[in-house]
């Protein structure tokens, strides 16, 4: 499966697949995504990403099935970056993930020569979790209670990943 992906920049032409992916049950679970989201939200943040914003998108068949996005902090900030990521549904536990954070990773590591990443995981994400624990993110906190989604509330695992390459621990 993971042949057949093209990773490349996220386009004002991918709303509408973003649209979709966006109101998958899992994304909308694990994510922000709501069921009324409007295609127009959609383009408003294509159309409002600056020069800090990386985003990425898996592209299968002509269709965006995932979307990676990561964030530089910038100002005195300018080593951080956020990172986030959501994969369709039908393209889950396929590698698609796995290909979008080695893509973020190598654009913040190699490019931009970030120190610190971090993002945030509902707790109960497993896959998700240990993706993350495989490519060098550490558990750093807990927000309790921080997460909506289908009538409960869920706690949220602060993760972060310090590019020991840049600044080796001692």
């Amino acid at each position: 499966m993971t042949e057949q992906i093209i990773l490349r920049p996220v386009a004002a032409e991918d709303e509408k697949d973003i649209n979709i992916l966006r109101r998958q049950p899992s994304v909308m679970h694990y994510a922000l995504g709501l069921p009324s989201e409007r295609r127009a939200s959609n383009q408003s943040y294509i159309e409002g990403l600056t020069e800090n914003d990386h985003v990425v998108v898996a592209e299968y068949d002509q269709h965006v099935v995932g979307i990676g996005s990561l964030e530089v902090l910038g100002g005195r900030l300018h080593y951080y970056g956020r990172t986030a990521m959501a994969v369709h549904d039908e393209f889950q536990n396929q590698g698609i993930g796995s290909l979008l954070l080695d893509q973020l990773l190598d654009i913040a590591d190699n490019y931009l020569g970030l120190l610190r990443l971090e993002l945030d995981v509902v707790e109960g994400n497993e896959r998700a979790v240990q993706l993350y624990k495989n490519r060098g993110f550490e558990t750093e906190g807990t927000l309790r209670k921080a997460h909506f989604a289908r009538g409960s509330y869920y706690n949220v695992l602060v993760m972060g990943r310090l590019n020991t390459a840049l600044f080796p621990e001692d």
